[in-house]
């Protein structure tokens, strides 16, 4: 069942510093003002409240002249269809042009008169034009410098067989010589030792990344000085040890063992579904499951030992050959794996980052700003895992589990990453994820309601994430960054040992360390003055909004408490233009904003929506959902402060998971006293009310819909807010888990309102309070 909506008003269609400087020194000019101002107009104007829809007492407005060109002459219509045409083919090309380029590296260039590839041809013009066509193409790419001369070989047969080939085709021969070839390979053992793998990263190989997919070039026009570098190979380490070394380096005493402790072990696993041969498989007894129910599967898929916290029978397994028996699976578990994978955090600068919201964004700063420094950086986020550089893996988890993080930090530091940047998790400190890695640096971002499915209070929130700082002991190695404008800064500042260095970072108390000493903001660039003990930094950053400025400062200061040099924390810094599904803009041309960002939190949108307000906007236009089978309670406050702090609110579904979604959206109605009961009532009378303080709320359980909606009535000078999802790529509902990315719907939805306006269609004209028709219409444009 879903509901609908309203009446729109008709949309137009229009056409690395670095400083220090002992006082503060005016803003240099925005990149880009002028194209804000061209796009937007003055934005500083906002609607009054309560005129967005007429009251039953109003007589129908005017029908407005139709104007099927929407201020375009028909000429320009054409022009920006094929401009955009154009734009979407190149699009297209640049994305398969690494495919084009491996499809004809091998191949032999042509001879300088192309007449003569007909010659060789076998008959068939088809073919023969395919081939011309091949040779042209990489004759061209030869001459840009994008793939190198191979100039055609002749085939040429060993003497001491050609006496018995004197019969073979030349295709035969051709293929004779090929298998010369391979039989002159040499086969590099897996088992190779670090320096040979460092040697393989300074020759570099065509690999390209660690999903094994060639990386593109991203344009033919711009990205010459990397063509022709080596790619960094990365290498897959191999572990082995025997279950007695493991016990011994994990220091874990078991209450029981049995079997063959010399049984080698080439792998840990506690998901009996990814279990290898050769695997100790630990049964971990976790909220949902017990690993032990599952040792019959691990057994089948190869496990040769077993770490179990109850006494179980092995004798009938298939090839388990040791049990040890210890009083708590999930507490030995990173001990086990940091022990079997060599303790790799020891050997690496570990970055740890905790707090409710800007964490990911900090992290993306933090690893750019290390690079700047010249250091090989890796980094585990919620967004995804990076070995260094760009050689990038998708990320499952905010925080990996102990496993993974162990496994994935020795991966690292065997290719060369000497720091690692890591979010730190309230679920993954609690559940003990990161017990085994050594920290060398915590950083505190901000703290407020989250997470109160898992933790039993808010109290025991805090204490989950204050984990982190208590291990910074070492004056000599530790440091703490701390944000001192949260009220819980002192409780953080008190972990560990109080002697370790603290560093803090802030926007409005100046006492602070490192704090911004002015600002400007627009939709398209962040300048900010940053004071810090080191000296006044001028940074121009892509990342918009205020509540990105907390994420860079904190960033600088974790720049000062290293040393970094100051012109490399700027260059880093500067260097991060968007971070995926963090108020990420997505522009396809339009005249109104739209900006996807994750806030899912009552904190985070409300940090969120105040620093779109201060983007000056006409009207701002809000889309969000809460998830099922989570915190309730915060469902009526995100309600609340987005219809406070939004001209429009649409509710919507977000990973409704095992709820009914329109028992999410009567909790959500709560935040403005509203039931689902009153909603049907109003929409019953096709007609929904204003809110006491003039703003509209309206309510869809399709997220698509409500989004396109949303696109569909934005107007020049408005900003539209898609909120909760940010990067994900997935709607849950039920045991269904299908593709859905906010970023991609915005843009489609963008790209079919066009459409429409081009059709002639005026989308204020749409019968948004019948179901029914929206739902054709939007059917028929897409």
């Amino acid at each position: 069942m879903a509901f609908t909506f309203f009446s729109l008003a008709t949309p137009s269609i229009h056409p690395q510093s670095f400083c220090l400087k002992p006082s503060i020194s005016q803003f240099k000019p925005i990149h880009g003002f002028s194209r804000f101002h061209r796009r937007f107009g003055s934005l500083a104007v906002v609607v009054s409240a309560g005129k967005f829809d007429p009251t039953p007492a109003d007589e129908d407005p005017p029908e407005a002249p139709e104007d099927s060109g929407h201020g375009l002459y028909k000429f320009q219509q054409i022009q920006r269809q094929a401009a955009r045409a154009r734009k979407r083919e190149e699009e297209q090309f640049k994305k398969d042009q690494s495919i084009f380029l491996d499809a004809i590296a091998d191949v032999e260039d042509a001879p300088e008169n192309l007449d003569a590839i007909d010659a060789e041809a076998t008959g068939d013009d088809l073919f023969g034009e395919i081939d011309k066509a091949i040779a042209m193409k990489r004759k061209e790419f030869v001459k840009q410098g994008f793939l190198k001369p191979n100039p055609k070989k002749d085939s040429v047969v060993p003497e001491g067989i050609a006496e018995g080939i004197e019969e073979l085709e030349p295709d035969e021969v051709v293929d004779l010589d090929e298998i010369r070839e391979l039989q002159g390979l040499t086969v590099i053992s897996e088992d190779s030792d670090d320096d040979e793998s460092e040697k393989l990263d300074e020759e570099g190989s065509d690999s390209g990344n660690v999903n094994g997919r060639s990386s593109s070039i991203s344009s033919f026009d711009v990205d010459f000085n990397s063509f022709g570098q080596s790619k960094v190979r990365i290498v897959e380490p191999k572990f082995r040890m025997s279950l007695a070394e493991l016990l011994d380096e994990s220091k874990v005493v078991p209450v029981l063992v049995y079997g063959d402790l010399e049984v080698e072990i080439t792998g840990i696993q506690h998901d009996s579904r990814v279990v290898n041969s050769g695997d100790l498989f630990v049964c971990c007894v976790g909220r949902k499951t017990d690993g032990h129910l599952y040792l019959s599967e691990a057994d089948k898929r190869g496990a040769v030992a077993v770490v179990a916290s109850k006494e179980i029978d092995i004798e009938e397994t298939l090839g388990c050959k040791a049990l040890v028996i210890v009083e708590d699976t999930s507490l030995v578990l990173p001990a086990l794996a940091a022990a079997f994978y060599g303790r790799p955090s020891k050997n690496m600068a570990v970055i740890g980052i905790t707090g409710t919201n800007g964490k990911t964004t900090t992290a993306y700063l933090i690893k750019a700003m290390y690079e700047a420094m010249g250091l090989r950086t890796g980094m585990l986020s919620t967004v995804a895992y990076y070995v260094h550089g760009e050689n990038k893996l998708e990320a499952p988890l905010t925080t990996p589990d102990s496993v993974l993080i162990q496994k994935l930090m020795a991966k690292m530091l065997h290719n060369g990453t000497e720091a690692v940047v890591m979010e730190a998790s309230s679920h993954g400190l609690a559940l003990g994820r990161c017990n085994e890695v050594d920290f060398d640096i915590a950083v505190f971002t901000n703290l407020t309601r989250d997470h109160m499915d898992f933790h039993e209070s808010e109290e025991d929130y805090r204490n989950a994430k204050a984990k982190l700082f208590s291990r910074m002991v070492d004056p000599d190695r530790h440091r703490k960054i701390v944000n001192i404008d949260d009220p819980n800064a002192p409780f953080f500042i008190a972990q560990g040992n109080p002697d370790v260095p603290i560093v803090t970072f802030a926007m409005e108390n100046k006492d602070a360390d490192v704090h911004p000493l002015k600002f400007e903001l627009s939709l398209f660039e962040t300048q900010v003055l940053v004071q810090t003990p080191q000296g006044i930094l001028e940074i121009s950053s892509g990342l918009l909004g205020r509540h990105n400025i907390y994420n860079i400062v904190a960033a600088v200061a974790v720049g000062i408490a290293v040393g970094a040099p100051l012109e490399d924390i700027v260059r880093g810094i500067e260097e991060v233009d968007a971070v995926p599904g963090r108020c990420e803009l997505i522009d396809e041309e339009q005249a109104f904003g739209v900006i996807v960002d994750y806030a899912h939190t009552p904190d985070a949108l409300s940090r969120l929506l105040d620093s779109v307000r201060e983007l000056g906007p006409k009207r701002i236009i809000t889309v969000f959902g809460c998830g099922g089978d989570r915190d309730r309670g915060k469902r009526p406050m995100m309600t609340k402060i987005a219809t406070d702090k939004s001209d429009v609110v649409l509710l919507t579904s977000d990973n409704p998971k095992n709820e009914d979604p329109l028992d999410i959206l009567d909790d959500m109605l709560a935040g403005v006293g509203w039931t689902m009961q009153d909603y049907l009532k109003y929409g019953a009378n096709d007609y929904y009310p204003p809110l006491p303080n003039g703003h509209r709320l309206f309510l869809h359980d399709i997220r698509r819909v409500a989004v396109r909606a949303a696109v569909a009535m934005g107007e020049e000078g408005d900003i539209v807010v898609v909120a909760g999802k940010g990067h994900e790529t997935y709607q849950i509902e039920g045991d269904k888990k299908e593709f859905f990315d906010d970023r991609e719907e915005c843009r489609e939805a963008l790209q079919y309102v066009d459409e429409l306006h081009q059709a002639g269609i005026d989308t204020s004209e749409f019968p948004w309070r019948g179901y029914q028709s929206v739902t054709e219409t939007v059917s028929k444009a897409a």
